[in-house]
């Protein structure tokens, strides 16, 4: 088989991770980026003894190829790992508490009514299948009760998804939850075949950054030998031609135009949108229509000896009865001492999301007072931080929103057409470092199957057309 071109549009995980994918292959790949800097959201900052993430903090890893990337990367002493024992919380009644991270923990917990205990242990009695596009709150109500909706799932999706389980399809947002439901019939089912029976790795996730934070996985993916990265470029067209794809876009030396045999593109999916729609316009318009929630990540640094709450935990995450609008606080210099100087402790709140969009719009004074006052409240801080940085994205996350996965295969079935063009972005295939690993791993499968196909076709040999980037 030839050594196909390969070019990947964006510089962020998706990009990096299809790209250093495709280097292991010993394939031809360059990456072109807009920015004058790699990495996408995810940048770590050193100042004053702190370091923060811009996205980003920590990877939850259960895949063995996230393993296999890291130790490509030799970054395996660099890793920092998650003490075992810390706790998580979620704001209920008013006050943080302990939330269980079993099935039998919730169903002992003060969390749940006797009624919710009851109705959360009948989950494996529970036969009925839902319908197609179902919310990820019908889907969980279904399941277990409404009480486990709004005590534990509901804070989880509002607040590390920056979603809204009322309008987020659970297909998309608990894909494996879904999985465990139409493979065993139920989820309780599942989980303990998986624990007692297939032992599977499911069950045990790696929790973890690194020494210097999450660009240095970044940067490590960016310095594989077979990749060459490109900055500053502005892809402003895109057009099919004999052999390929033909790339016209602006540099700070002029115009570029350039072929490639395959093209990947990991842009947001307005991006995306924009420049294929003149190649397919209901391809376009499909892209488009993927909704993006604002997000404002908040760190502050303080004295450990003015906060009266032991901090025992990773953070704690907010319900959307609670009436905060605070989607959660990760406790990072619990998570890892070395985020903060001797004597202080560093706390990052995530602000906005689909719940609190209106919260962007607020002028930086009036988040952090209003911010450092719920903190306050919460966790018992006596004094004001002595180190603030605020970090602002008006397209943060993704929402899957609605009939998801049926909006995906009609992507899919527009991106059939064109044979060496793959879509690898964050709207598609899950949000999480972890994921964007995975899917970049899978892109990776499709251009190969691709330029195999190609090279068989000038012998005349008939292959199927290759499956798009995104899952469905």
């Amino acid at each position: 088989m030839s050594d196909p071109k390969v070019i990947v549009i964006g510089a962020g995980i998706s990009g990096l991770s299809t790209a250093w994918w495709l280097a292991e292959q010993g394939i031809s790949v360059e990456v072109w980026e807009s920015k004058a800097r790699i990495g996408g959201k995810i940048e770590s900052t050193s100042n004053s003894g702190y370091l923060t993430e811009s996205a980003a903090g920590l990877l939850v890893n259960f895949r063995n190829e996230i393993d296999q990337l890291i130790k490509r990367c030799n970054l395996t002493q660099s890793k920092r790992q998650r003490p075992g024992d810390l706790k998580r919380y979620v704001l209920h009644d008013n006050r943080l508490c302990c939330v269980p991270m079993t099935i039998g923990g919730m169903a002992r917990s003060h969390l749940l009514s006797r009624r919710g205990k009851l109705r959360l242990l009948g989950e494996g009695l529970i036969f009925h299948h839902g319908e197609p596009g179902e919310s990820v709150s019908q889907f969980i109500q279904r399941r277990f009760g409404r009480e486990m909706l709004h005590t534990a799932i509901d804070p989880f999706v509002s607040g590390t998804l920056a979603s809204d389980p009322d309008l987020a399809e659970a297909a998309s947002v608990l894909p494996r939850l879904k999985a465990l439901e139409e493979q065993y019939g139920s989820i309780t089912n599942g989980i303990l075949v998986n624990k007692l029976w297939k032992r599977r790795r499911i069950n045990k996730a790696d929790t973890f950054s690194f020494t210097g934070g999450m660009s240095q996985l970044i940067n490590a993916m960016a310095d594989h030998p077979g990749i060459h990265i490109r900055k500053n470029i502005s892809l402003q067209r895109v057009e099919r031609n004999r052999n390929g794809w033909q790339l016209h876009a602006y540099t700070s030396m002029g115009e570029l135009n350039e072929s490639c045999q395959q093209l990947v593109i990991t842009a947001p999916a307005d991006v995306a949108g924009r420049l294929l729609a003149p190649l397919d316009r209901n391809l376009g318009q499909l892209l488009s229509s993927i909704e993006y929630a604002p997000m404002a990540v908040l760190h502050m640094g303080l004295e450990r000896r003015q906060v009266r709450h032991p901090l025992d935990g990773t953070g704690f995450l907010v319900a959307k009865r609670a009436g905060v609008k605070l989607n959660g606080n990760l406790w990072m210099s619990s998570l890892f001492p070395q985020r903060a100087p001797a004597g202080k402790i560093l706390l990052t709140s995530y602000l906005g999301g689909a719940r609190h969009p209106e919260l962007l719009q607020l002028p930086d004074e009036q988040l952090i007072e209003q911010t450092q006052t719920e903190l306050s409240r919460l966790l018992g801080i006596e004094v004001d931080p002595d180190y603030i940085r605020l970090h602002r994205h008006s397209q943060g996350l993704p929402l899957y929103h609605g009939h998801y996965q049926a909006k995906l295969a009609q992507i899919n079935i527009r991106l059939h057409q064109y044979s060496g063009l793959h879509l690898c972005g964050n709207y598609a295939g899950g949000v999480s470092v972890r994921e964007r690993i995975y899917q970049g791993k899978l892109a990776t499968k499709q251009i190969l199957q691709t330029a195999k196909r190609k090279q068989n076709n000038l012998y005349g040999i008939e292959q199927p057309k290759p499956y798009s980037t995104i899952p469905v």
